[in-house]
């Protein structure tokens, strides 16, 4: 498994990896002064993802993690997860379940891609995994 933020839906030319994923897969996204740190173990674990925020500018509670999409190479999305944990004013741990995923989601994917809504600026965060094989 391989990692990468990135901004438009990736091919295998356009995936750029930032780092390569140890077996918990961890990516940062730090932008727009907001740390985001999301690990997901991989396909084994399901789309399950672990999301923290950080900053010190604006209150996280307004974040509506329910509108994070995960989507593969195929054109297949998965929307509305169930999100655990919560907001603490400027940090936030949270739990974040796509409970309609499938091991056929994942089953011969190249990569998959979690978009979180748009925390403290204007556009989406994209963490993308590649599946190695």
């Amino acid at each position: 498994v391989a990692a990468s933020e990135g901004t438009a839906s990736p091919s295998s030319s356009a995936v750029q990896t930032t780092d390569q994923a140890s077996r918990d897969s961890t990516q940062t996204s730090d932008r727009a002064g907001i740390t985001i740190v999301v690990t997901w173990t991989g396909p084994t674990a399901g789309a399950v993802f672990e999301v923290k925020m950080d900053n010190h500018m604006i209150d996280l509670g307004s974040v509506d993690l329910s509108k994070a999409t995960l989507a593969n190479d195929r054109g297949e999305r998965l929307s509305g997860p169930t999100s655990e944990g919560g907001a603490s004013g400027h940090h936030r741990d949270d739990k974040l379940t796509f409970g309609t995923s499938s091991p056929a989601f994942f089953a011969d994917a190249r990569w998959v891609q979690l978009e979180l809504p748009a925390v403290g600026d204007s556009s989406p965060r994209q963490l993308t995994w590649s599946l190695a094989k």
